[in-house]
C-alpha cells in the first residue's frame, strides 16, 4: 500500500463513516428553481444550468466514474439526471466538462461544479475541491450559495466586488451552517446542516461578461484556472500546416502548445505573503517531509492543509490563518483578440487532480484530436472527447505515481470564449 503520509491529497483520506451521506436534492433544486425563475435573469433569456450533485452511490461509486449531475431541462423544470438535450445545450455554448471520481474507496467524489449561461450575454463557471470528511458536502454547499449570493448582487457592472463579497458572505454561512450542526446534531442525510470545521472546499469560478467580452476570474486554494490562446474549438480535423498568421502568432513553440495569457497561483502556505499573513494570524506552516507546506494551529498538529485560502475548514479559519477572501483578475479578451494573427482563446479550469501531474504547459498537448503524423502542427481541438482526454490522462498520472493504488477525483471544466 502507498504510505498514506506521502499521499499528495490536501489533507489525507476522508473517514470511513456509515453516518455520513448524501444529502437530500432539496436546497439543490431551490438554486436551480432561483435560476430559472428570478428577476433580472428571466428578463434575459433562457439561463441553462448544469451543475454536480452529490453522488447518490457515495464512496459506493466506482473510481473514475462520472459524476451525478442536475439540470434546469428545455421545459424549465428540474432534472437530476442531465439529459443530452442539456449537455448539447452547454456544447453549443462552448462549454465541456467532466468530474471523475478519484480511486478513494474510503469517499466520494468531492469535486463539484456549476455551469450557468444566459447565451449572448454572460457565462458563470465554476470547480470546487472538496477536502476532509464532508468536503463533498461543503462544496456542494459552497457551489448553491456562493453562484445564488453572486448572481444576487450587482455582477454585470460590479463583478470583482460581486465575487469578492459573495466569497465571504459564503464563508459566514458555511460557518453559521456548522455551528447549528453542532448544537444540533443533525443528520445531514435529512438534510440538515452540515459541519465544515475540518472540512472545506478549493473554488475557482469566472465570469464571462460577453458584451463587453470582459473576464472575471476569482479563486481560492488550487483549483487552477488558465486561459489559452491557440485552440480550434469545435474542429475534429487537424491541418497539415498552420495557416501562415497562425503559424506566426505562435511563433516556435512546440507542437500541442498554446500561448498562456494567464493563470491563476495556487494558494499555498509557504507564498511569502500567505505566510506572513498566516502567521500574524497565529498559524504555522511547516514542511511535511513529503511534498506540501501545510498550515497548523499555533498548539496542535491540525489541520494540515497544504493551501492557504479555502471555503470551509472553520477551525483553520479560527486557529490557523486561512482567509475565504479570493484572488482576482479581470482580463479584456476583446484586446487579446484585436492582436494580429490572434487565435481563439479557450479558458481550462481544473481541480489539482490534474494540475498534481499536469503543468500549464503541457495540457494543450493532451486537449488534440488524434493525429499520426508525429511532425504535424497540433493546436487544442475543444470538445467532449478532448476534455475526456485529459481527465484520462491525469488519470493515468496518479496511476504511475501511486503504483495503481491512489487517484484524487478529477474535473475538467472548458470554455471557448
Amino acid at each position: 500500500m502507498a504510505d498514506s503520509n506521502r499521499r499528495r491529497l490536501t489533507v489525507g483520506q476522508a473517514p470511513d463513516k456509515d453516518s455520513i451521506k448524501g444529502r437530500s436534492d432539496d436546497k439543490t433544486a431551490k438554486l436551480l428553481d432561483i435560476l430559472s425563475t428570478r428577476t433580472p435573469l428571466t428578463g434575459e433569456g433562457k439561463v441553462k444550468v448544469l451543475q454536480s450533485t452529490t453522488d447518490a452511490e457515495m464512496k459506493k461509486k466506482r473510481s473514475f466514474a462520472e459524476k451525478d449531475k442536475a439540470c434546469i431541462d428545455a421545459a424549465g423544470e428540474i432534472a437530476y439526471k442531465a439529459d443530452d438535450a442539456q449537455e448539447k445545450a452547454c456544447a453549443l455554448n462552448g462549454v465541456f466538462v467532466t468530474c471523475r471520481k478519484g480511486l478513494k474507496p474510503e469517499s466520494p467524489n468531492q469535486d463539484s461544479y456549476v455551469i450557468v449561461i444566459c447565451p449572448g450575454k454572460w457565462g458563470l463557471y465554476g470547480v470546487f475541491d472538496g477536502h476532509g470528511p464532508n468536503g463533498h458536502l461543503t462544496s456542494d454547499f459552497a457551489v448553491r450559495v456562493l453562484v445564488d449570493l453572486f448572481l444576487n448582487k450587482d455582477y454585470i457592472d460590479q463583478t470583482s466586488a460581486s465575487f469578492s463579497e459573495a466569497f465571504v458572505e459564503c464563508q459566514k454561512q458555511i460557518e453559521a451552517d456548522t455551528a447549528e450542526a453542532k448544537a444540533k446534531a443533525t443528520s445531514v442525510a435529512a438534510g440538515g446542516p452540515i459541519d465544515s470545521s475540518s472540512s472545506g472546499s478549493t473554488c475557482t469560478m469566472a465570469f464571462h461578461n460577453m458584451v463587453t467580452d470582459t473576464l472575471t476570474i476569482a479563486h481560492v486554494g488550487d483549483s487552477r484556472g488558465v486561459l489559452y490562446e491557440g485552440t480550434q474549438a469545435f474542429k475534429t480535423e487537424i491541418p497539415a500546416k498552420p495557416e501562415p498568421e497562425q503559424k506566426k502568432a505562435m511563433g516556435e513553440l512546440p507542437k500541442g502548445a498554446a500561448k498562456i495569457h494567464y493563470a491563476t497561483e495556487d494558494h499555498k502556505p509557504n507564498l511569502p505573503g500567505e505566510k506572513k499573513r498566516i502567521e500574524a494570524k497565529g498559524g504555522r506552516v511547516v514542511f511535511d517531509g513529503y511534498y506540501n507546506y501545510r498550515v497548523f494551529a499555533a498548539k496542535g498538529m491540525y489541520p494540515g492543509l497544504n493551501m492557504s485560502r479555502a471555503l470551509g475548514d472553520c477551525v483553520a479559519h479560527k486557529e490557523a490563518g486561512l482567509v475565504a477572501e479570493p484572488e482576482l483578475k479581470v482580463i479584456d479578451l476583446k484586446k487579446i483578440r484585436e492582436a494580429e494573427g490572434a487565435l481563439p482563446l479557450t479558458l481550462i479550469i481544473a481541480s489539482d487532480g490534474v494540475w498534481e501531474f499536469i503543468n500549464n504547459e503541457d495540457a494543450p498537448g493532451f486537449l488534440t484530436a488524434a493525429d499520426k503524423a508525429e511532425n504535424l502542427w497540433k493546436p487544442m481541438v475543444i470538445n467532449q472527447a478532448s476534455v475526456d482526454a485529459l481527465a484520462k490522462k491525469s488519470w493515468d498520472s496518479w496511476m504511475n505515481d501511486s503504483d495503481n493504488e491512489i487517484s484524487d477525483d478529477i474535473t475538467v471544466l472548458a470554455v471557448c470564449l
